[in-house]
């Protein structure tokens, strides 16, 4: 399969290497497809390996590698080669590999240059790695596309943009752009499980039912809801606070709640307060 294969690249195109093959940093081992050799500088088989039928590379062998050489992981020659090689300093996974500091393997930093003078192509892995990103955009502007007009300007709302006076066709182009940049993000909008309490939490900020003191949100002059927006959705999730959210949704719109709710308010939050302050104490 063409999927299956690696094409070594060199950063300066006319550079060959001959390499041994290398030690995994994590293991300290040879990776599996690696033999030892004895005095002679013959390969150390186990009659294990005898009956594998499985190719192996021996220690002191040598590969060159140059610009283009092609592998092939299903072919058991070049898929031990590559076992024994792949963990080598000189080869980068990718052009633009950082290490754990985040300098490039490749290009180093302002300092110094990198160590890898090699770095890798799967042509089939990365073309389905694009395939499937622009499946992901499709799906993220299905979502738009298939929206009503109502939810396209509460969707801005969610992104930290409000666009009340802006006509609906902006307001589609901009989460389109936002599909094409995060498609992820977009799609978590239509499918998260938290997308309607955030709203609700809009809502109630826009009608000032919610507002924030000193960093803090709070619903009422007493109820403290959390000192960040994830935390106010924190807490509308708890069961423990139903009774409050139910109130800010009476608030919000009263014709859509019974009218019990009316009933438990004044008691409910005296209940919340009244914790609070033992709680202190």
């Amino acid at each position: 399969m063409y999927e299956n294969k690696i094409i070594i690249r060199s950063v300066f195109k006319v550079t060959a290497c001959i390499m041994e093959p290398a030690i995994n940093p994590t293991t300290k081992r040879y990776p599996d497809s690696v033999r030892k050799v004895n005095s002679l500088g013959d390969m150390i088989l186990s009659e294990e390996d005898k009956k594998s039928g499985k190719y192996f590379i021996a220690e002191n062998e040598r590969i060159e590698l140059f610009d283009g050489l092609e592998l092939n992981l299903d072919d058991p020659h070049d898929a031990a080669w590559w076992e024994a090689i792949r963990y080598s300093k000189k080869i980068a996974k990718d052009r633009s590999q950082k290490d754990e500091a985040g300098n490039y393997i490749i290009d180093g930093n302002q300092k110094r240059y990198g160590n890898a003078e090699f770095f890798i192509e799967r042509p089939g892995v990365e073309t389905k790695s694009r395939n499937d990103y622009k499946r992901v955009i499709h799906e993220a502007k299905s979502y738009i596309y298939k929206d009503s007009s109502t939810n396209l300007y509460n969707k801005v709302r969610l992104l930290n943009n409000p666009m009340p006076y802006a006509p609906l066709s902006e307001v589609e182009d901009y989460l389109i752009g936002w599909a094409e940049r995060k498609p992820e993000k977009i799609i978590e909008l239509y499918t998260g499980t938290d997308t309607h309490l955030r709203l609700l939490l809009l809502d109630a900020q826009d009608k000032g039912i919610i507002t924030i003191k000193d960093k803090l949100y709070y619903y009422g002059d007493q109820i403290v809801l959390g000192a960040a927006d994830s935390a106010v959705i924190a807490y509308f999730k708890n069961p423990d606070n139903k009774r409050i959210l139910d109130l800010i949704k009476r608030d919000l719109d009263p014709d859509l709640y019974p009218e019990q709710i009316d009933a438990y308010s004044r008691e409910t939050v005296e209940e919340v307060l009244k914790t609070k302050k033992t709680t202190k104490s």
